[in-house]
């Protein structure tokens, strides 16, 4: 059985994974296009190249750690967003982040896939067929790890709050009150 917040986590990795393939992944498609490419790393460093190949530099850098920042960062939020909502609206989160963690994997699986696509088309030079797809199997592991050890750590903290603790947050205020009537009560008892 799913949780009630799992189809607001598949909108928002959905929504997500979307930005970072339009944003990052998709204009690598171009990049031998004409006009000058030009992306940003997620340190906010400028990528720019004129008029070569994908081959050598442009592939190395589109291979080595360029996306991984931005999926970590992905799924840091979503993470994040998942224990502060189980803890607001009292779901159970140890039920919520497996269903989280599969979303995400998903979404870099389908990360991954896309770039070794791109690669092959560039690399291919109009004939993607030409050329052998990528495998992605080493980066996506890495990623998995990644959410894994952060879904692990995440459940190992995980304690949700009792009903009684529940009550007793939002009830503050009775319970300050039968305190200082239990005291006066106990007061007058001792010197009656």
């Amino acid at each position: 059985m799913t949780t009630p917040l799992l189809p607001t986590f598949q909108k928002r990795i959905k929504d997500s994974f979307e930005q970072l393939d339009k944003k990052q992944v998709t204009p690598w498609a171009f990049m031998t296009a004409g006009p000058p490419f030009r992306i940003r790393t997620h340190d906010d460093r400028q990528i720019s190249y004129q008029g070569i190949e994908f081959e050598g530099s442009p592939r190395h850098i589109f291979w080595s750690r360029y996306i991984e920042p931005f999926m970590e960062e992905i799924c840091i939020t979503e993470i994040d967003a998942a224990v502060e909502m189980a803890k607001a609206r009292n779901v159970d989160a140890k039920q919520l982040l497996p269903e989280v963690r599969d979303l995400l994997l998903a979404g870099i699986h389908k990360t991954f896939s896309r770039m070794a696509e791109y690669d092959q088309r560039l690399r291919g030079k109009g004939f993607p067929q030409s050329v052998d797809l990528r495998h992605t199997d080493k980066e996506y592991a890495v990623m998995a790890d990644f959410v894994e050890t952060r879904i692990r750590s995440e459940l190992r903290m995980w304690n949700p709050k009792t009903t009684l603790q529940v009550w007793f947050e939002d009830n503050k205020v009775i319970v300050w009150i039968i305190g200082v009537i239990l005291t006066a009560l106990g007061l007058l008892a001792k010197f009656a």
